[in-house]
């Protein structure tokens, strides 16, 4: 499967998670108010669209429309070459892959498939600006192009400007209207956009042009789960389990069939099709997800942890599944780990406030470190958290828990100075000398009397 295939089959909306872990700031005295729990696991929604570009292409076996277009006089065997660099995607590869393919640029002008694979190289040199020039050039060499409109679709995505993403979708669907793949990403960025009318339209369009396409059924009943309608989210899975070959094999039906469950009330029926999901595709993201919160929410860190990781992985740009390892971390006492992965949900998303809650939560009532989390509430409060007087009443609650902190240690100093001084004045002391015993008394006579 290709990374854009795979993206495309990321899958439901991750419902919020209610109370994935400990109260937050239970002191041992009662405080005027407890402080906020920590942010529920927002274990961010896989994305609708692909967020990460196809692919390489290799050369066609033969000149066409295939791939790109107008291959023209381009040595086949060179581009497979640099494709098979780039398979690699490593940064150095990707400089010698790039080199080669300048060089069949220059004498193939017209071969949108070589710009194609130079905006991959770019890719993964981490020049996305020059990725992006690369593409565009694709798209004019050849505008039926669709793998380089999906691409610029996805670069858009990925900056989480569905707007931009869907114009490109879009323009691509002009020159290439039969171009399933861009019809599905199209889709996902319409929900994305919460355009939602026009999403199943555009799915009702796409499956005229191949009803048996199961990302387009998958798609629509996302669109379905997103507007509550949860009963013909199941009825389009259910008919497409039924009727599409393989559809049993997907695992972005059963993720989906499991949040249809969720929302219908049903948790075991749920549980049971993300595990499914996740036999089939072991990086299915929303099914990763969903059984990531199930087991926040049942306080089964241990289980947790190495879902949020994998997700982590998967979602490198997205920050709140690092909120929610953070939380699993925490559970398992790996209290630096937690802070890291709040910090890191931070640097991703450094509008978002919430890690600095959770940072608070963790410092506070975990580390015992007061003074961190007063801070953190400071910044919290900065970056727009409230309401100002919660975090009022949860500093004080924190100093009081402070006072009592420092008053116990005070008290346990000193009673160890006391226990050490009469340890040293007991060994400064001389024992006393011991009794003497008395002499034993002379024994009876025998015979009892005097001989004379």
């Amino acid at each position: 499967m290709t990374l854009l295939a795979l993206l495309l089959a990321c899958g439901p909306k991750t419902p919020p998670v209610t109370n994935p872990t400990d109260p937050a700031a239970v002191p041992t005295q009662p405080a005027p108010v407890a402080a906020p729990a920590p942010t529920a696991a927002p274990a961010e929604p896989a994305p609708a669209a692909p967020t990460v570009p196809g692919t390489a292409v290799s050369a066609p076996r033969e000149t066409g429309p295939d791939y790109g277009g107008k291959m023209g006089s381009v040595d086949r065997r060179q581009l497979n070459d640099a494709v098979a660099m780039l398979t690699t995607q490593d940064p150095g590869k990707a400089q010698e892959a790039l080199t080669r393919l300048q060089g069949l640029a220059g004498n193939n002008p017209d071969a949108a498939v070589v710009y194609y694979n130079m905006g991959l190289a770019y890719l993964y040199m981490g020049q996305t600006d020059q990725a992006r020039k690369a593409w565009l050039r694709a798209t004019e060499v050849d505008p039926s192009f669709g793998r380089a409109w999906a691409n610029l679709g996805a670069l858009s995505a990925r900056d989480k400007r569905p707007d931009l993403a869907l114009a490109s979708y879009q323009a691509g669907l002009r020159y290439a209207p039969d171009d399933l793949s861009l019809h599905v990403a199209a889709i996902g960025a319409l929900r994305e956009l919460k355009r939602h009318d026009e999403a199943v339209a555009a799915a009702k369009t796409a499956l005229k042009l191949n009803s048996k396409a199961i990302d387009v059924y998958n798609q629509l009943a996302l669109v379905y789960l997103d507007t509550k309608q949860y009963d013909l989210a199941r009825f389009v899975l259910e008919k497409a389990r039924l009727d599409i070959p393989g559809a049993e094999q997907n695992a972005q039906l059963h993720a989906a069939m499991g949040e249809v469950y969720l929302r219908l009330g049903y948790p075991g029926d749920a549980l049971t099709s993300f595990e499914r999901a996740l036999q089939i595709d072991p990086f299915q993201v929303a099914a990763l997800q969903f059984l990531g919160s199930y087991h926040l929410d049942n306080r089964s860190f241990a289980d947790a942890a190495p879902l949020w990781e994998r997700v982590c992985g998967l979602l490198p740009n997205e920050a709140g599944p690092r909120q929610s390892l953070g939380i699993a971390y925490r559970g398992l006492n790996r209290y630096e780990d937690a802070k890291r992965a709040y910090e890191e949900a931070l640097r991703l998303d450094p509008k978002n406030p919430e890690p600095l809650r959770n940072l608070a939560v963790l410092y506070g009532d975990y580390m015992k470190a007061y003074d961190a989390a007063v801070q953190a509430i400071e910044d919290y409060r900065k970056a727009g958290g409230g309401p100002a007087a919660e975090l009022d009443a949860w500093i004080q609650a924190l100093r009081k828990e402070q006072k009592k902190a420092e008053d116990k240690k005070r008290r346990d100093e000193e009673k160890r100075r006391r226990d050490e001084e009469r340890k040293a004045q007991e060994a400064a002391t001389p024992p006393a000398p011991a009794p003497e015993t008395p002499a034993p008394a002379p024994a009876p006579d025998p015979g009892g009397g005097s001989p004379w």
